[in-house]
């Protein structure tokens, strides 16, 4: 799967989508890096609660990084998953995790990739800092590929009420626009009503603004949670229960308040920035992941424009075909396909510029196509390889 786990290893659909996910970087060596959290929601069950890890590996996995996505979920489902290895017969998306399978079809059944509760690109190339988030959700995308499975997150909390006096807590969910895949980055926290919010012997529902107002008697430190039916459950979060009178012991200010919720849950905050690589966004034109052309009207120009905040300063492209378990990839100086090891092929440039096309000599014969597209600004940020975007799968019969 590629994943938006369709996670290519740059693991999600993110071809068409989840997202989410790709080609993977070189081996990095090891170092003492962040901690980071994990959760895998499966179709009809939490398959990995929030789990710390610390990136540590002393090995990359897949080749890539050790402060990779990839090397974070490896740690947390303790090797239990199957990476999505590109030399996998079924390609480069991860199917099963912790048991549970999601292959990549015409249904769209995959695994989505979020980071942070935004759109992630690819496992292989997402890296993580101190405090990020991984989580897996498994989602059926139709075409466009537009995720059905929204994450739900506690945005605001007290971290300390009264015992016995009610308190509020406002649940959002991440929105991607309806109808088309995501771009990378994507996810926008949007108040959502009818969501139950539990935890510690009490339980309510959120309005129109997202709000749900709790009560909770006993003292102690207790963990609440979100859910509603077809969206992804929220991580849990914490909340401690003091008597009144005790010393320290008031209400933090709630949702709606005139200040800031002090025990609200930055991890969880829209202002939080993702660290991946999606300064840098490419999409192609005309081409379609996932379709079979028949070998008359195989394609023979790719083109398409690369999105960035800066100047573009490069944008080279990979084309690999895989035929009857024979493998080769494009040379863009001789112009002609050569054998190669599979899943590896050779970079060449098509552009300095925003948009870019390139047209192949003669038309393609009968195969599995990859196409990866390379995009660098003058900043120094590159694209993140992701199914439907910058890597588009398509076949010739």
């Amino acid at each position: 799967m590629s994943i938006s786990l369709r996670m290519p290893l740059a693991l999600v659909p993110a071809g068409a989508a989840m997202t989410l996910v790709l080609a993977f970087a070189g081996a990095a060596p090891a170092f003492a890096g962040p901690t980071v959290g994990v959760r895998v929601i499966g179709e009809s069950s939490t398959l990995l609660p929030l789990t710390d890890v610390t990136l540590e590996a002393p090995e990359p996995v897949s080749g890539c990084p050790a402060d990779s996505a990839t090397a974070a979920i490896n740690l947390a489902v303790n090797g239990n998953w199957d990476h999505g290895d590109e030399e996998a017969s079924k390609g480069d998306f991860t199917e099963t995790i912790l048991g549970e399978t999601h292959a990549f079809t015409n249904e769209s059944d995959t695994w989505a990739v979020w980071i942070n509760n935004k759109w992630a690109g690819g496992i292989c190339e997402d890296l993580l800092g101190e405090g990020d988030e991984v989580l897996l959700i498994a989602d059926h995308e139709p075409a466009p590929y537009s995720p059905t499975v929204l994450p739900l997150v506690v945005t605001e909390i007290p971290s300390v009420v009264v015992a016995g006096v009610p308190f509020s807590v406002k649940v959002d969910k991440i929105h991607t626009r309806a109808g088309t895949f995501p771009e990378l980055g994507e996810g926008s926290p949007e108040p959502e009503a009818g969501v139950t919010v539990s935890g510690g012997g009490a339980s309510a529902e959120t309005n129109g603004s997202g709000i749900a107002e709790l009560t909770l008697t006993q003292p102690g430190t207790y963990s609440l949670a979100a859910q509603k039916a077809g969206d992804a459950p929220s991580a849990p979060v914490g909340v401690r229960v003091c008597t009144s009178g005790e010393p320290g012991c008031a209400l933090t200010s709630s949702p709606g308040a005139s200040s800031t919720a002090s025990g609200g849950v930055s991890a969880f905050s829209t202002s939080s920035i993702y660290r991946g690589p999606y300064a840098v966004v490419a999409k192609t034109a005309g081409l379609i992941d996932g379709h079979v052309y028949p070998r008359e009207h195989a394609p023979r120009l790719f083109a398409g424009r690369v999105l960035a905040h800066t100047s573009v300063a490069s944008v080279s492209v990979k084309l690999r075909r895989d035929y009857r378990g024979r493998c080769s990839t494009y040379d863009g100086i001789s112009e002609e396909f050569v054998p190669a090891r599979c899943g590896h092929g050779s970079y060449f440039k098509v552009s300095t510029e925003p948009s870019f096309s390139y047209l192949l000599p003669a038309a393609l014969a009968p195969g599995r196509y990859v196409l990866d597209i390379e995009a660098t600004d003058a900043a120094g940020n590159h694209t993140s390889l992701a199914r439907g975007t910058s890597r588009i799968v398509f076949y010739v019969g």
